[in-house]
């Protein structure tokens, strides 16, 4: 059987991730030394896993590190929608790939939990990020944030089952329904519509 909550996010990966590595060719055209998706610790932002945090595209690393980010324009729209998935009720209104906010009602995350997803889809090898040379994409999330049951997360490259796992450990928190949005589009009031 197909999950249903991939099913429906792949199109908004799809339609992010093809415009990113669209854009990166025209970044390297103007800045050759240039790299995507480096990793760089962000000392004064605490609320970031590990404090780390993947640049989509760092024009120089040396001698001082100077970035671009990526942004779409546009989202890919779709009628929210609401209903019971494997035990949780689940929320899930339009959003962005790389600006997700995945907030629990009546619950809190499972720190140690979202570190250890954080590591392995950030692309930690023994507390140390990956890094890949030039532009190319590694299916890295960018970045992290946790602050109580709200988890911003910047999905950067990462397969749609990162996001699926994530919603794996939602579902062990306890909470009585987990809510996808984006931090600043309001989202629509679900009308009834369920996954099927």
């Amino acid at each position: 059987m197909t999950d249903p909550v991939a099913a429906a996010i792949e199109p908004i990966r799809e339609k992010f991730v093809q415009a990113y590595t669209q854009w990166l060719p025209e970044m390297q055209k103007h800045f050759p030394q240039g790299v995507s998706e480096h990793p760089f610790a962000i000392q004064h932002d605490k609320s970031l896993i590990r404090n780390l945090y993947r640049i989509d595209f760092a024009t120089q690393i040396q001698p001082k590190p100077e970035f671009r980010e990526f942004r779409l324009q546009d989202m890919l729209a779709f009628k929210s929608w609401d209903g019971p998935v494997e035990g949780v009720h689940l929320h899930l209104h339009p959003f962005r790939w790389d600006a997700l906010v995945v907030q629990l009602q009546d619950a809190k995350w499972d720190e140690a939990a979202v570190t250890r997803w954080f590591d392995r889809w950030f692309g930690m090898m023994k507390d140390t990020p990956i890094v890949t040379p030039g532009v190319q994409t590694g299916g890295f999330i960018h970045a992290a944030s946790l602050q109580d049951e709200m988890l911003h997360v910047d999905l950067g490259t990462a397969p749609v089952e990162a996001l699926t796992e994530l919603l794996a450990i939602a579902r062990t928190t306890g909470a009585s329904a987990i809510a996808l949005v984006d931090p600043v589009v309001k989202p629509t009031t679900p009308k009834g519509d369920t996954l099927n």
